[in-house]
């Protein structure tokens, strides 16, 4: 009997065919040698960071932030504009009451009475041919009034007086004082703020436009009994207040808001040019 326990040698190994020697060693060497995909990124990506590290990071502004800035002098006539308002809202749409011989007439509306014999709209005439602009143009002017006070809130409760700074459309503090210096208003609420005394000032522009060119068409049939120095000063004066002041602020929030726009989009703007905020050019 043989014995396979004490073997004098180890057995030798197997011998591998040619093909899968081959094989094995083409195999070791390509796992030896990096490719060029695991060596450098694809071209796209490479491309892409590429453009990222050569695109300007998007600039706020060149003097910081973005922010609202209505001047004292602005927040002035809204303070005086928004009672007169108010009250001839009353007069018009308390109508009779409120006129003469009504219950309400002394002592808030007895100026009307004279105002009634230079706009027939405001008097008996159009009162007693249910003519409904003058009812539907006083309606109007709750919405306007509404608008306006809920940007007199904000400016009021998030903005900050800010002495150091040109309120915005006035003219230097060093020419006017208290009256050319600003609140300073930031963020979101800053935009809400510009949006609705925009969109109320674009209203009140458009409704005063639109009582002129009523008369105009009616063949001033409201107004063209008076001499010409009462329709200056009880009639072109007093309302072309409303064309002129509202027709400003919409120029001065319209440059705001481009503004915003401007900083929005990472392009440079001044704060004192509408004109080269519009000339703006693509980088």
């Amino acid at each position: 009997m043989v014995s396979t326990r004490n073997h004098p040698s180890n057995f030798p190994p197997p011998t591998e065919s040619p093909s899968k020697s081959l094989t094995r060693t083409t195999r070791d060497t390509d796992s030896a040698t990096p490719t060029n995909e695991s060596s450098s990124p694809p071209p796209t990506a490479s491309k892409a960071k590429a453009k990222q590290r050569a695109r300007p990071a998007a600039r706020k502004s060149d003097s910081g932030p973005w922010s609202h800035t209505p001047s004292n002098l602005t927040l002035i006539w809204l303070a005086i504009s928004l009672p007169l308002v108010i009250w001839d809202t009353g007069y018009v749409l308390l109508r009779p009451y409120s006129m003469p011989g009504g219950s309400l007439h002394w002592p808030l509306w007895v100026p009307y009475k004279l105002y009634g014999e230079v706009d027939h709209i405001y008097g008996f005439p159009a009162f007693n041919a249910k003519n409904g602009f003058t009812s539907g143009q006083g309606s109007m002017n709750v919405v306007e009034t509404l608008g306006y006070m809920a940007y007199l809130w904000i400016v009021f409760r998030f903005g900050r007086p800010t002495p150091d700074v040109e309120g915005r459309g006035a003219p230097s503090p060093s020419v006017v004082g208290w009256l050319g210096e600003a609140r300073t208003v930031g963020g979101r609420e800053a935009g809400v703020a510009v949006l609705i005394a925009f969109s109320t000032a674009l209203m009140t522009v458009s409704k005063t436009v639109l009582y002129w060119l009523s008369e105009y068409f009616s063949g001033f049939g409201s107004i063209g009994h008076n001499d010409a120095l009462s329709l200056v000063f009880l009639w072109i004066i007093p309302n072309g207040a409303w064309l002129v002041f509202p027709g400003y602020m919409m120029y001065v929030l319209g440059q705001e808001m481009l503004e915003a726009m401007a900083v929005a989009s990472g392009n440079p703007y001044s704060q004192t040019s509408l004109a080269k905020v519009l000339a703006i050019k693509d980088e």
